[in-house]
């Protein structure tokens, strides 16, 4: 007779580790599943950083929630004592009309955030690392920074195992059912039964959650480091995490962000989606166009960031139909809820998301703004 787990969560990333966590910490018998390692290389939060701010134009309820993420990625880093979270502040770049400067100025205003607007030439002035368009202008929020993915994952991992969940690493699942009794989860080496079921797969949600009408396309993504040309002007604690909208400027299109120096390398990315695939078809593999893909606004946006392209990683996303997250309750059982879609700007979310599962599985409810990240969005 296999043992039997209040709670089951398959998949311990960015979302399921922090869930393993917050049920744990309610006293809650936890088995965490996950179909390779932890923290996994393979996956939607690897390349070591993600950023987090607060300034968050996408929905207003998503400001809410990340008040909360704040916090309870404050309350992870005290009980285990690892720094996670670093405020460096986050500068928006953009032109004024457009979507990124605009939407941190709607949030800023409805929220009461603070957030400074500057002027092109402040921002010649202030953050001279950067050449941009005319008629580009600023936002800082201060409260910006980033996370170390890796080590949060690791971490929210480490303390749920101390407080007695169970983590079955590198089995892959192979199916799950629901009876009077609870939910039943099979994987490549045995069954396991619990009350309640947890699914956060990340990339891999598609077949496992059996939502056809609940379209998730995985794309594949880049993220790259260079050794900088002139490495003294964007050292940590005088350069800020940035995000450039070069959206009507020229032929770029998507989000250009990057980070301050980590030892003797900057890392940046694109935020668009990438080319769709399976997910298991996205490999490690890197190819020219993504050293080209990483230059390329170094060449437009940060001269003296040009270097050597000392190291590419490729990560994941898993874009919901509309860009937002699809965090509910499963339409087959009252005994299941699930979390995905997080379209490459969710892993900020993860301390809280993680909260919000732990809460629906165990009271079946959650007091936090989570209604527009419901399924019924999608069967109107």
């Amino acid at each position: 007779m296999p043992d039997h787990h209040d709670v089951i969560v398959v998949g311990v990333g960015s979302m399921g580790a922090a869930a393993c966590y917050q049920l744990a910490k309610r006293g809650a018998r936890v088995l965490g599943i996950d179909s390779q390692s932890v923290p996994n290389t393979n996956s939607s939060y690897n390349g070591d950083t993600r950023v987090i701010r607060l300034s968050y134009q996408e929905h207003p309820d998503y400001v809410p929630l990340l008040r909360d993420a704040y916090q309870l990625w404050e309350e992870i880093e005290q009980d285990t004592g690892e720094k996670l979270l670093h405020k460096t502040g986050v500068l928006y770049m953009g032109f004024p009309d457009g979507e990124a400067i605009s939407g941190v100025k709607l949030a800023s205003k409805t929220h009461n955030l603070p957030c400074s607007t500057l002027t092109h030439d402040e921002l010649a002035r202030q953050f001279p690392q950067f050449t941009l368009s005319a008629g580009m202008v600023g936002a800082l929020e201060p409260e910006g920074g980033y996370l170390l993915s890796e080590l949060a994952v690791e971490t929210y991992a480490k303390a749920a195992q101390q407080l007695g969940t169970k983590l079955l690493t590198n089995e892959p699942l192979i199916n799950w059912a629901i009876d009077s009794n609870g939910v039943t989860v099979r994987t490549t080496s045995g069954t396991h039964t619990a009350a309640k079921l947890i699914l956060c797969a990340g990339a891999w949600s598609g077949d496992l959650l059996r939502l056809p009408d609940v379209p998730l396309t995985v794309t594949r993504q880049v993220l790259g480091w260079v050794r900088p040309g002139q490495p003294a002007l964007f050292q940590h604690g005088d350069f800020p995490v940035w995000n450039i909208d070069p959206n009507g400027d020229g032929d770029l299109t998507g989000i250009y962000y990057g980070f301050p120096m980590s030892g003797d390398t900057l890392k940046l990315a694109r935020h668009h989606p990438g080319t769709p695939m399976p997910a298991d078809a996205v490999t490690d593999e890197t190819f020219a166009a993504d050293e080209e893909e990483i230059l390329l606004p170094l060449r437009r946006y940060l001269p003296g960031a040009l270097g050597q392209v000392r190291s590419i990683k490729v990560c994941k996303y898993t874009n919901s139909a509309d860009g937002h997250f699809i965090v509910d309750r499963h339409p087959e059982s009252e005994r299941v809820h699930f979390a995905c879609g997080f379209s490459g700007h969710g892993f900020k979310f993860a301390s809280v998301i993680g909260k919000v599962l732990s809460e629906l599985a165990l009271d079946g409810k959650t007091e936090r703004p989570i209604g527009f990240l419901g399924l019924s969005r999608f069967c109107r």
